[in-house]
């Protein structure tokens, strides 16, 4: 796996911090509210980079859900 993991900012609700989708190649790209400070963008890009070094994507039985707030 390539470690240069795509990482877009976008404007989401304040409860989702960030997750991690596939991309049309089938490779990891992680998305980060742009709405959160520096800091937390940074914990939220190593909780995401977690996600992807530990295999999640693989595991068809793994979800992770924001609170719906």
């Amino acid at each position: 796996m390539n470690n240069d993991v795509p990482v877009i900012l976008m404007d989401m609700p304040t409860h989702i911090k960030g997750f991690v989708c596939l991309g049309s190649d089938y490779n990891p790209c992680i998305i980060i509210n742009s709405r959160l400070s520096f800091e937390q963008q940074q914990k939220t890009f190593r909780h995401e980079m977690n996600h992807i070094m530990n295999g999640d994507m693989d595991n068809e039985s793994y979800y992770e859900y924001g609170d719906p707030a």
